[in-house]
């Protein structure tokens, strides 16, 4: 069976972005025809995979998109793509945004027997410091333990991903990642790396070389680029 890696985090974490991100990159390495990008936060309908659907058709790339028909996409609670469970057993690579509350719990509760099965897999908590649910220790570990009860999956990584969408300066990100190493010590979870920007990245690869991962943002909606 081909690999499954599933993102998660609280809102704001920026984890559609990095499934994305992560989704593309896959896209040029995988031995599978396309990658598939299960857009499976149910409870969010701002910010998620599904509205990247027609950009990556027009592009060509190499990433099939299962989400809610159209007409449900935009629910305040859609049901699950009807071919999920399928595809879980199907020899593919997927790649899952889960949200990271509840609503994500339910669905990895769901789903997570099919996930286990397979026996390759990884899935990774995205923290942004600097958003409400994941800025202090109590929170990150409550939403961690709630997702690892639900699924009886482990977390295998954290993405370190702080910023403040326009306001991000490199003193920000370096501030907010010394917090997330922080929290990661403390849940003994690796940091699997630090995403950034491309503005920043130079900037900030002397001090962290190949922990560093640059992201291009796919999602971030007109308002906030005005700014």
């Amino acid at each position: 069976m081909g690999h499954v890696t599933i993102f998660s985090g609280a809102f704001g974490s920026g984890k559609t972005e990095i499934a994305l991100n992560f989704a593309l990159e896959r896209a040029g390495q995988s031995k599978y025809n396309k990658v598939l990008l299960a857009d499976l936060d149910t409870a969010n309908p701002y910010f998620v995979a599904r509205d990247a659907r027609d950009m990556l058709e027009a592009k060509g790339e190499k990433i099939s998109i299962i989400a809610p028909v159209r007409e449900l996409a935009q629910a305040d609670v859609p049901n699950l793509p009807v071919e999920i469970i399928g595809l879980l057993r199907t020899d593919n690579e997927m790649v899952i945004d889960l949200a990271g509350d509840k609503f994500g719990a339910l669905v990895l509760g769901y789903i997570s027997g099919h996930i286990r099965a397979r026996e390759n897999y990884d899935m990774y908590l995205v923290i942004n410091p600097f958003r409400p649910f994941s800025s202090s220790l109590d929170e990150v570990m409550e939403l961690s333990n709630l997702l690892e009860r639900a699924g009886k999956i482990k977390f295998t990584g954290i993405i370190s991903n702080p910023n403040l969408v326009e306001e991000t300066t490199a003193d920000l990100i370096k501030e907010g990642h010394r917090r997330v190493v922080g929290f990661a010590t403390k849940l003994k979870i690796p940091v699997a790396y630090l995403a950034v920007e491309s503005k920043h990245y130079q900037e900030l690869y002397p001090e962290y070389g190949s922990s560093l991962k640059q992201i291009k943002l796919f999602l971030r909606p007109d308002w906030i680029r005005g700014f």
